[in-house]
């Protein structure tokens, strides 16, 4: 399963999801776009839908601070 949702990506990784890897395409007008790459799974996607629906439960500090490193890392083009 991939996303370019970084809030997403930053809340699967903070509920024990492994991020595996940042895929970067080029969009048609030139711009990178970072893909968040995690194992498909019936848990990931239990937790995708609660994240949709507004019913996550999380730890606010080290989610926005995972955040905030994720954003570093694609603004940086890291893996």
């Amino acid at each position: 399963m991939q996303t370019n949702q970084t809030p997403l990506a930053a809340y699967l990784i903070n509920s024990g999801f492994p991020l595996l890897e940042i895929v970067y395409e080029t969009q048609p007008n030139g711009k990178r776009v970072g893909f968040f790459v995690f194992i498909d799974s019936p848990e990931l996607s239990r937790h995708i839908a609660l994240f949709d629906k507004g019913k996550t439960i999380l730890n606010l500090v080290l989610y926005e601070h995972t955040k905030s490193c994720l954003i570093d890392k694609v603004m940086r083009g890291q893996q």
